[in-house]
């Protein structure tokens, strides 16, 4: 219920008409914790998944029943000497009964399956979890990045102007041709059409954000974005091999598949003990009144206790055929643990490869941005000496705007590359986002984020959930 406060709270500051406050990250997380329907079905999943710990357990737990009836009888009775005659009554019985489970290899079986079915859901808990916060960083950065490719392209789209003005006067002029202006043009509309498709692109990538968020974004310059003083880390991530034995042993994806296989073993033991014989305890009380016309008027209480077994002999095959389905369902969810620990490792590999290699191409394309910064101030002072034409500025602002866009993705990329690498490796936290988002601008005057805390959310799973700390008068 706090948590539910913490975030209206949240939606209403950052809806308030006239603030000035902006959607940083971290508050672009708290909202799709709470509001995001993807994540909100997927703890709803999981709860349903961890019921199957009391479904299984239940067969090898008391079983209690009961069972009352109340009836009016009507019978014709035909006796030799006085003829036939109808005798109506009441009768009515009661019953309770209680069972024990002592020897069941199925309900053993049933049980083991349930706790394994509770792990998958947990697992996939734990990964949807982990998704969130990569969600979240990749739409609010494609938000950015789409920002970034409009600033350029329109920088492009003027500079295909400019130069389809000069061409057009040359022509007038005798000096140019039409082949050149035609070109200049068609690169001019060209240029246009892209601008056009970026602010689409940027409109739809700001209502997945919104659809996430569940808060309306006027603009998307209330985003905030990367610091201009970020740097790759100077640090480079621990050998391959131990980033790969800890996906082997922590990814959600693989522990999940892992599960699965054993609901899939389990379900083998099922149908393998599914004619075997089984002992249960049986105690029952027993209350009849009037059960029979011989016995009208008469009550009796009748109370048992004793051992019940039972043994299905043959039931024509069935249980043949379901061990032979059940076996090969546990050989493929065998086989499909291959497929996922293989396609997790390579994957490992490839986001491992980005981050490392992410600080030269960084730090060759910060390079690139201050070449391209000098060569748009000479160029500028060329037209000033008239040794060249503004055009060429225009030109040169396209080559500096496209080297500070690819500046930006290859920085957008190395963020997303290290959280996709700690969640493939099992190991990511709200921590390493809140890391992320040291790097982005934040509003002085946005809430806090504080330590994860956990919270209790079912039976056996602990799920950490990020708060925000609001003014002590929101929290009142």
């Amino acid at each position: 219920m706090k948590k539910s406060l913490l975030t209206i709270a949240a939606v209403a500051t950052l809806a308030l008409p006239g603030t000035s406050q902006a959607l940083d990250l971290m508050q672009a997380y708290d909202l799709a914790l709470t509001n995001d329907p993807s994540y909100r079905a997927a703890t709803k999943e999981f709860e349903a998944g961890d019921a199957n710990r009391i479904i299984g357990r239940s067969g090898l737990l008391p079983q209690l029943s009961a069972n009352y009836t109340n009836a009016n009888n009507s019978s014709k009775i035909n006796q030799p000497n006085t003829g036939i005659f109808t005798q109506n009554y009441p009768s009515n019985n009661g019953t309770i009964q209680i069972t024990q489970a002592l020897i069941n290899l199925q309900a053993w079986a049933s049980a083991k399956q349930g706790y394994a079915q509770a792990d998958v859901a947990k697992a996939k808990l734990v990964y949807n979890s982990q998704d969130l916060l990569i969600r979240t960083l990749q739409s609010y950065t494609e938000v950015l990045n789409y920002q970034d490719q409009i600033e350029y392209l329109t920088t492009q789209r003027n500079a295909f102007k400019e130069q389809l003005t000069i061409n057009e006067r040359r022509l007038k002029a005798g000096d140019g041709t039409v082949t050149d202006v035609l070109e200049t043009r068609a690169q001019y509309e060209l240029a246009e059409v892209q601008l056009i498709e970026a602010k689409d692109n940027l409109a739809n990538t700001k209502r997945r954000l919104e659809a996430m968020t569940g808060v309306t974004i006027n603009s998307a310059a209330d985003i905030k974005k990367l610091s201009k003083s970020f740097k790759v880390a100077n640090v480079l991530p621990a050998q391959f091999d131990e980033w790969k034995e800890s996906a082997l042993s922590n990814n959600a994806e693989i522990q999940a598949t892992k599960h699965s296989e054993e609901v899939a073993h389990q379900e083998y033991k099922k149908q393998l003990t599914n004619n075997a014989p089984t002992l249960n305890a049986v105690a029952s009380w027993n209350q009849q009144n009037s059960a029979y016309t011989s016995t009208i008027s008469q009550q009796s209480n009748t109370s048992m206790i004793g051992i019940q077994a039972t043994w299905v002999l043959s039931n024509g095959g069935q249980t043949i055929g379901l061990m032979k389905q059940s076996l090969a369902n546990w050989e493929k969810a065998q086989a499909d643990t291959e497929v996922v620990q293989n396609r997790i490792v390579t994957e490992l590999r490839k986001q491992y490869d980005s981050v490392v290699s992410s600080k030269q191409k960084v730090a060759s394309l910060e390079r690139a941005v201050e070449s391209a910064t000098e060569l748009t101030k000479a160029m500028r002072k060329s037209v000033q000496a008239g040794e060249r034409i503004s055009v060429d500025v225009l030109l040169a602002d396209k080559t500096r705007a496209n080297a500070e866009k690819d500046l930006a993705q290859a920085k957008y990329a190395y963020l997303a590359a290290v959280l996709k690498l700690k969640q493939l490796a099992g190991n990511l936290t709200v921590q390493d986002l809140e890391q992320v988002a040291g790097n982005f601008e934040r509003d002085p005057n946005a809430p806090k984020a504080t330590t994860p805390v956990p919270q209790q959310v079912a039976n056996n799973a602990t799920v950490t959930v990020h708060k925000l700390v609001l003014p002590d008068l929101l929290v009142k």
